[in-house]
């Protein structure tokens, strides 16, 4: 099972999606990628900061799709469990020199607490969080 990170739903929600990433999504059963919470919030996030206008609905409307018809019942929230290991996994960055970001830190937690791989194009920032990090937008998964 993947948790894709914010970057990539970002890349496959542009007007023109990355083509490399779209191809990646395509491998997988569509039954194995998951979103979080935290994923929805960043993307809304950004939404409600472009001005008021045709492309803030377009992309609006792209994502609402993109969520409820590709992912209703495949989204991640932030529970206990999750919680436990964001604890866990912040306090360790921090030991270790490479602290985190907050919302990277939770999406980390989340995959943890399933025991689920992330997919990103961050892969330095889910490193050594103990879990395995994916990279779609990777040229040689092109090929």
């Amino acid at each position: 099972m993947i948790l894709l990170d914010t970057n990539v739903v970002s890349a496959v929600m542009k007007p023109l999606p990355n083509p490399v990433v779209l191809r990646w999504l395509d491998r997988p059963p569509v039954v194995d990628l998951y979103l979080s919470s935290i994923t929805i919030a960043e993307i809304g996030f950004g939404l409600n900061l472009l001005p008021e206008g045709r492309r803030r609905r377009d992309l609006e409307t792209r994502f609402e799709l993109f969520v409820h018809r590709g992912f209703e019942d495949r989204i991640l929230p932030f529970d206990e469990p999750a919680a436990r290991e964001y604890a866990k996994l912040m306090s360790l960055r921090r030991r270790i020199g490479r602290p985190m970001s907050s919302l990277d830190g939770q999406i980390a937690a989340i995959a943890r607490a399933h025991g689920f791989a992330v997919a990103t194009g961050n892969v330095r920032d889910f490193e050594d969080v103990g879990v395995e990090v994916l990279e779609p937008f990777a040229e040689e998964n092109d090929r």
